[in-house]
């Protein structure tokens, strides 16, 4: 069955772009490139599950590149995960293309965002540690004891992964509570501001990206992984101050 571009855009439906609109790197960066991406990749025929494949891979790659220590390879390393964004919005659009969807898909795109929340800063902060050994450090030396790096890589990681976990399991415990409530990038008031905010810099799918190749343009890798060790904080903060409000409340109205 042969698909054209038009059949690839037509099945990015009103309700998907809705859904992305305030998702600033894909709606201007990834889901742009990704419908010729995905539409040549159908002429190749190759699966959306292939595609989703070559993402996990582009992640791994990445991260690996970035742990090196060496400026240029985690330069190389932050453009191996912008292209694997690229291919994690192209395989989507070839499912909805060819109609094909996959449960193992949709496990192994989750496997691929799951894998950048725990490893993406704490392998930032191990890199930028292994720099120092190098003829072009990727932090400012002196600025920081080295072995803060990691440290406050290990913080950035390990807060943002605990906010997405923290997300998905109360809406799995409290049924009653909607995801959308927690997850509020569409709205829902100051929360919903923040959480988009919170959303659009911390997740791997955003800002954190171009923000990374600045810092290592830079030299500046320890600003980076300051402002993200506090930053992701505050929103796992915020996050679980959330969730636990509105378990409360279901709570409270079960019983009365």
């Amino acid at each position: 069955m042969s698909i054209t571009y038009e059949q690839v855009r037509k099945g990015y439906s009103p309700a998907k772009s809705d859904q992305e609109r305030l998702d600033v790197m894909f709606r201007w960066f990834a889901r742009p490139i990704s419908f010729p991406v995905a539409w040549a990749f159908l002429r190749l025929g190759l699966t959306p599950n292939a595609v989703t494949m070559m993402s996990l891979f582009g992640n791994v790659v990445g991260l690996g590149l970035i742990c090196s220590g060496q400026r240029v390879l985690m330069i190389g390393g932050v453009a191996a995960l912008l292209v694997a964004l690229v291919l994690d919005a192209a395989d989507g659009n070839m499912a909805r293309a060819a109609q094909i969807f996959s449960p193992l898909g949709e496990w192994l795109e989750g496997v691929g965002a799951y894998v950048l929340y725990g490893c993406f800063h704490l392998v930032g902060g191990i890199g930028a540690y292994r720099s120092l050994g190098t003829a072009d450090p990727v932090f400012a030396v002196g600025s920081i004891p080295p072995s803060a790096l990691i440290a406050l890589g290990a913080i950035a990681s390990i807060s943002i992964t605990l906010t997405v976990m923290v997300a998905a399991k109360v809406s799995v415990v409290f049924p009653g509570v909607e995801r959308e409530s927690v997850v509020a990038k569409r709205g829902g008031g100051v929360y919903g501001l923040l959480f988009t905010v919170g959303r659009n810099l911390s997740f791997p799918s955003g800002l954190v990206l171009p923000a990374s190749l600045l810092a290592l343009v830079a030299r500046h890798y320890e600003l980076l992984l300051g402002f993200f060790a506090i930053a992701n904080v505050g929103m796992f903060i915020a996050v679980i101050a959330r969730c636990a409000a509105l378990g409360l409340r279901h709570i409270r109205g079960t019983n009365m």
